[in-house]
């Protein structure tokens, strides 16, 4: 019989350092999902290159709480602090990061390699930590029969697809091509059918029918009034696309993705092998309300983001997804949540929301462990009437 234990590594009141998942499968196996939560390195001064360098030193005291090292990190989310509303400055921002990203991990960690990634720059608000440049969440699997390249996490019995993010830069006769031109329609067509369904395609894998998971991020910042409009013309497309396959999932607008002459960058999960995908058969704000990788003696649910005023009520409609999927709710079998405020021009409003989002948050948790999580400041979450979000994962045993 397969067995799920959950530990959260030193937890406070909103979070826990490092959510820790050890699988015992069917056959005795062990899994261990290592779950850091975001990370920012303001130890050291406000320069690109410090923080990143603090934030791997961060990273790696988190990911060994669960015995996990970079090499076993398959996801990385990046998420900048909009550094302005010129392009250029974000641009300066990005190249500034890229150029040491992958070069410092390896000197720091001694290790390669094997992660996704998605980026983007969220609101010039930041982070809970105001003087953070960026956070970075990561995710780390190992175990006997795991195997991880970039953006595939094998288990030898299914197989965990997750792809880093995409936009519509693509080659094409030797040229970089960054924008299809002003049919947001047309880009996010050409993301899903040639970024994503060809190249899964070739592996015997069919992105409308196999996707769990589904985020989407939507660039505001050039065209601020168009913010919901652009939001509503990709939720139909993507609605469109994957029909009554719809998977969980959320998106929103962000100032921008790492592609800066594009509007949309989607992020999806698929699986594959000795699994069923079971769909909760309810539609809100686009997506499914939770998806559940099922597969003998384990399930994992993913919940859709939901929105709304109120991050206790938030969190409850969180916990009755999962137990409608079948686990025992989010407090004894939740892994990860990430939580979103929706920021204006004000500082101070900002933090004064964000302060009672954490008070309803650690509320909720009064007197338990809380799961891992991220939390960010962005332009609007999901729906214009939200002020706040919040998306999670569970996992748990079933008979």
């Amino acid at each position: 019989m397969a067995k799920v234990s959950i530990i959260r590594h030193n937890p406070g009141a909103v979070f826990c350092q490092t959510a820790e998942v050890i699988i015992t499968e069917q056959d005795d196996s062990v899994v261990r999902l290592v779950e850091p939560s975001g990370n920012v390195g303001t130890q050291y001064p406000a320069d690109v290159g410090s923080q990143w360098f603090g934030t791997i030193q961060n990273l790696m005291a988190s990911l060994a709480l669960g015995g996990a090292r970079w090499s076993n990190v398959y996801k990385t989310d990046v998420l900048w602090t909009t550094p302005g509303a010129d392009r250029e400055i974000c641009d300066v921002r990005k190249n500034d990061f890229n150029a040491i990203y992958s070069s410092m991990i390896t000197a720091i960690t001694g290790c390669s390699l094997n992660s996704n990634r998605m980026a983007r720059f969220t609101h010039p608000e930041g982070y809970p930590d105001p003087i953070a440049l960026f956070e970075v969440q990561i995710k780390a699997a190992l175990g006997e029969n795991v195997e991880l390249s970039s953006g595939q996490v094998d288990y030898g019995s299914w197989v965990d697809y997750q792809p880093s993010g995409a936009s519509v830069m693509h080659q094409k006769e030797g040229e970089t091509v960054t924008t299809l031109g002003p049919d947001l329609v047309k880009e996010v067509e050409f993301i899903l059918e040639h970024q994503y369904e060809k190249q899964f395609a070739e592996k015997g894998v069919d992105l409308k029918t196999q996707t769990v998971w589904m985020e989407v991020l939507v660039a505001v910042d050039d065209a601020p009034e168009k913010t919901w409009e652009r939001v509503e013309t990709v939720r139909k497309v993507v609605a469109d696309y994957f029909g009554d396959n719809r998977p969980a999932g959320l998106i929103y607008p962000v100032s921008r993705i790492p592609n800066l002459d594009g509007i949309v960058e989607p992020q999806p999960r698929l699986v594959s092998g000795d699994v069923e995908i079971i769909r909760s058969g309810e539609i809100v704000d686009g997506f499914s309300t939770w998806t559940a990788i099922k597969r003998p003696g384990v399930t994992e649910v993913m919940v859709s983001g939901v929105g709304g005023d109120n991050a206790d009520e938030i969190l409850s409609a969180i916990d009755n997804n999962i137990r409608a999927a079948g686990g025992n709710g989010l407090i004894s079998d939740g892994v990860f949540n990430n939580a979103y405020i929706v920021g204006g021009a004000d500082s101070s409003l900002n933090r004064e929301r964000l302060k009672e989002f954490n008070s309803q948050f650690s509320g909720y948790y009064a007197g338990v462990a809380p799961a891992g999580r991220t939390a960010q400041f962005i332009p609007g979450f999901m729906d214009e009437s939200y002020i706040c979000g919040i998306s999670s994962r569970a996992i748990f045993a079933t008979s």
